[in-house]
C-alpha cells in the first residue's frame, strides 16, 4: 500500500514535459510480488511437466494396445477377470472373503508368429503367468503349443489355433478353461523386436542347457551360464530343431529369456523405469497401462523377486495323422494347486494347503481333449521342470 500511495503522489508531468520512453519509471516489485511471480512460475512448469508426463503416458498407452484394433479390446476386456476372492472363512470374518486373497494374478502371456502385414496367427508361445506383489514370486509355466483342445465353434484344435479363431479374447478364454484360474492381463511378445530391448539393456544372462547352432540364424551357443546379446537371445529363444526336446526346451528357453529381462529391468535405477516400459512398448501388445507395468516393476523392485518356472506336465502323440500334446490330467492339477498356493510348481513334496487341494477349478482342464487314460504315454513326457 505504501508503494501504491507513493506512485500516486509522483507529479505527473507538465504538458511540456517530455513524454517519451526516457520518462517512464516501472513500479519496484516488493517481496511479496516476487514471491508469487516464482509460485507462479513453479505452478506453470510444474503444469507443463505434468501434461507433457500424461502425454507421454498416453502415447506409450496407445503403442502397448496398438496391435488390437477396438473391437479386439473391447471382447480382451470382457475375457479377462478380476483376481481370485479370498478362501471361505469363518463367519465372523466373511466381509473380509470379499477381497482378494492377496495382491497375486494371473497373465495370460503369447508369443505372436504373425509375418508383416499378416492380421492373424497362431501364438507360437502359450505362458501363463501368476504374479503376487507382496511376496515377491512370478511363477512362469509354459503350456506346450500343440495341446490337444476344445475350442468353442471350432471342434478339436491345438491349443495355439484360440489365437488365430478368437484374437486376445480366444487365447485369454482357453488359457482359462485349461488352467482354472481367472486370468487378469494379458500380454503378447514379439520376440523378434526384444532384439532391441535386450540390447538396450547391456545383454541378458541365462542357462544355456545344452550348445547348439541355430539352423535360421547360424549363431552358436555353447552350454553353461553367460552373458546373451539381443540376436543371440533371440536365438536361444527360438530354438527348436538343433535342440534335443524341441519344442518343450523352446519352451524352457523362452522362460528364461523372459526371466533374464525381468532382472534386468528390475535391476535397473527406479529414474529408467519410464524409458524401460517406453522401450517395451515397442515389443508387446497388452491391456496394461504404462503407469500399470511401471507400478508393477517398482514395486517388485521393492520386494525382491524369486521366479518359479516350469512346464504343464505332457506328452507327445499323433491323432488323424496330426501331432498333437496331451495333457497329464493328474500332474497338471497338482502343479496347478502348487503355483497357485505361491509354491514351487516342480516340488512335488510340499504339502497342498487345503484351499488349493479343495479347489476343483485348479487344473481341470475342461477343454483338454486328450485321452484322459494317459499311461501308456508316460515315456514320451516333455519337461516338466525347467
Amino acid at each position: 500500500m505504501e508503494e501504491a500511495l507513493a506512485v500516486e503522489e509522483r507529479e505527473k508531468p507538465t504538458e511540456e514535459a517530455d513524454s517519451s520512453a526516457e520518462g517512464y519509471a516501472p513500479v519496484p516489485w516488493t517481496r511479496k510480488k516476487i514471491a508469487l511471480a516464482v509460485v507462479i512460475g513453479v505452478v506453470v512448469a510444474a503444469l507443463s511437466l505434468g501434461c507433457a508426463a500424461a502425454l507421454y503416458l498416453h502415447t506409450i498407452d496407445l503403442a502397448l494396445t496398438g496391435g488390437m484394433d477396438a473391437a479386439q479390446q473391447d471382447d480382451l476386456a470382457e475375457a479377462l477377470q478380476p483376481p481370485k476372492p479370498k478362501a471361505a472363512v469363518p463367519s465372523e470374518h466373511a466381509a473380509e472373503a470379499e477381497a482378494p486373497a492377496s495382491s497375486a494374478y494371473y497373465v495370460a502371456i503369447l508369443g505372436c508368429d504373425a509375418r508383416p502385414n499378416e492380421t492373424i496367427a497362431r501364438s507360437d508361445v502359450t505362458m501363463l503367468a501368476r504374479i503376487d506383489i507382496d511376496t515377491g514370486t512370478v511363477h512362469l509355466v509354459s503350456v506346450p503349443r500343440d495341446m490337444m483342445v476344445e475350442i468353442e465353434g471350432h471342434g478339436t484344435q491345438k491349443i495355439n489355433a484360440a489365437l488365430a479363431f478368437g484374437g486376445p479374447a480366444g487365447a485369454v478364454r482357453a488359457l482359462s478353461a485349461f488352467a482354472g484360474v481367472p486370468i487378469t492381463h494379458y500380454v503378447e511378445l514379439r520376440f523378434e523386436q526384444l532384439v532391441e530391448l535386450v540390447d538396450r539393456l547391456g545383454g541378458v544372462t541365462v542357462d544355456v542347457p545344452e550348445g547348439f547352432t541355430s539352423d535360421t540364424s547360424g549363431i552358436t551357443l555353447a552350454a553353461g551360464t553367460q552373458r546373451l546379446n539381443g540376436e543371440e537371445a533371440l536365438a536361444f529363444a527360438r530354438e527348436r530343431h538343433a535342440v534335443s526336446s524341441g519344442d518343450f526346451s523352446r519352451a524352457a528357453a523362452q522362460r528364461a529369456i523372459i526371466s533374464a529381462i525381468a532382472d534386468e529391468v528390475l535391476a535397473s535405477p527406479p529414474t529408467e523405469m519410464p524409458s524401460l516400459v517406453g522401450s517395451l512398448a515397442s515389443c508387446v501388445t497388452t491391456d496394461y497401462t504404462a503407469a500399470e507395468l511401471a507400478d508393477t516393476a517398482l514395486a517388485l523392485k521393492d520386494t525382491g523377486v524369486t521366479v518359479y518356472s516350469a512346464a504343464c506336465p505332457s506328452y507327445s502323440f499323433g491323432e488323424g495323422g496330426i501331432s498333437y500334446v496331451g495333457t497329464m490330467y493328474d500332474e497338471w492339477r497338482a502343479m496347478m494347486q502348487r503355483v497357485d498356493a505361491g509354491l514351487d510348481p516342480t516340488d512335488e513334496s510340499v504339502v497342498i494347503p487345503e484351499p488349493q487341494a479343495s479347489d476343483e477349478n485348479l487344473g481341470a482342464a475342461v477343454n483338454a481333449r486328450s485321452p484322459r487314460d494317459y499311461s501308456g504315454h508316460v515315456d514320451q513326457a516333455g519337461f516338466m521342470d525347467n
